[in-house]
This record gives C-alpha cells, sequence and structure tokens, in this order.
C-alpha cells in the first residue's frame, strides 16, 4: 500500500471535469498521490485494475453524485456506485489492506444518497453541491483529520484559480484542449498540477 495515496473513483465525462480538476488539486498539493483509472475497452481488464488501485490506496474518495443520466432518455450510470460497492466488499472481507482504510463519499445534495443507496449511512458523506471550491473545501476537511499538516482550504482554492489560467495556456500551447477531458491523459494532467504545486510554493 503506498502511503499517502488515493484512489479516485469518479465519472469520466467534461461535465465532470470541473470538478475532477480542484478534486485532483487538492490532494496534489497536500502532496497525496491520487489513483485513477484509465478507461479501458476490457471489463474483465478494468475490473481487475480498479481493484488492484483500490487495493493499493491507503484512503479512497468515490463521488456518487453523477448517478442520473447524462441526457434525457440515456440510462442511469451505474459505474460509481458499483466500483464503491467493490470497495465496500474488499473491506468487510478483511481483503490485504482495506479492511481498516479511510473512505469519502461525496454526493451532490446532502442526504440525496438516501433516496437511492440508504445502505452507506454511517460512512462519511459529504454533499459539494456541484462547485469546485466546496469540493476542495470538503476533500481538505476530510484530510484534515489524519493529516496535521494540512493548509487552509481557502489557500487551496486560491491556488487553483491561479492554476486554472496557467493550466488553459499550458495545454492550448501544447496544441491540447484544455475543456476536453480526453484530449490528455490523466498522469498528464497529475504530473502539470505536480510541477505547477512545486513552482507555487517556492
Amino acid at each position: 500500500m503506498a502511503k499517502d495515496s488515493i484512489f479516485i473513483n469518479c465519472p469520466f465525462d467534461n461535465d465532470y471535469f470541473s470538478l475532477l480538476k480542484p478534486l485532483l488539486f487538492t490532494l496534489v498539493y497536500i502532496e497525496f498521490t491520487p489513483f485513477i483509472s484509465e478507461t479501458s475497452n476490457s471489463g474483465q481488464v478494468r475490473l481487475g485494475k480498479i481493484s488492484n488501485l483500490i487495493s493499493d490506496s491507503k484512503y479512497s474518495i468515490h463521488d456518487l453524485s453523477r448517478m442520473e443520466p447524462l441526457m434525457p432518455g440515456d440510462l442511469p450510470r451505474f459505474n460509481m456506485p458499483f466500483e464503491c460497492g467493490i470497495e465496500f466488499g474488499m473491506k468487510f472481507s478483511n481483503y490485504k489492506n482495506v479492511a481498516n482504510k479511510k473512505i469519502l463519499i461525496l454526493e451532490k445534495e446532502k442526504y440525496r444518497y438516501q433516496q437511492v443507496i440508504s445502505d452507506i449511512s454511517g460512512n462519511d458523506i459529504k454533499a459539494h453541491s456541484n462547485k469546485p471550491e466546496m469540493i476542495i473545501k470538503v476533500v481538505r476537511d476530510w484530510l484534515k483529520q489524519s493529516n496535521n499538516g494540512t493548509p487552509k482550504y481557502k489557500e487551496i482554492w486560491l491556488a487553483f484559480n491561479e492554476f486554472e489560467y496557467d493550466y488553459i495556456d499550458i495545454l492550448t500551447s501544447d496544441g491540447y484542449d484544455p475543456y476536453d477531458i480526453n484530449s490528455i491523459t490523466f498522469c498528464d494532467v497529475i504530473e502539470i498540477m505536480e510541477n505547477w504545486i512545486t513552482t507555487y510554493k517556492s
């Protein structure tokens, strides 16, 4: 299990990208290592990769705020609650190091989960209201419980706003679309954040 590593279970679409960026930025800023699964065409390979990422991470964050269909007439999206279920299955079966790990569950609205997946009641469940600033705050506050050196959330929020301007310039100059989640790999996004934050803090 990697020290200070966090598995991220969330949607991979442009609608969620405005929340994923501040989520990843917060983790990198506090010097945690985000583990996020790249999309894959093979269901078997993808599930195996997700299981490995869960077991290799000290913490996990599951965002269930996007279970509804993307467009009217579409079917609901069950990947996020399914992966969350995998984690709890591993946790309750005492699989490797998963039994005692910390898990944060994110939602869009407070208590909405009780209408669709009430069995997760009693866990760390926080609402971000689809706001980038709020997702920084709830993730920072959750990590503060086990990391005494965690900076104030306003510090991270202000830094993220500066980063956003530079991020657009960096990707545009390299020929990428800064608004398309599929334009660049998550590994590259995290590396850009790490380099930017190192320079910013110095």
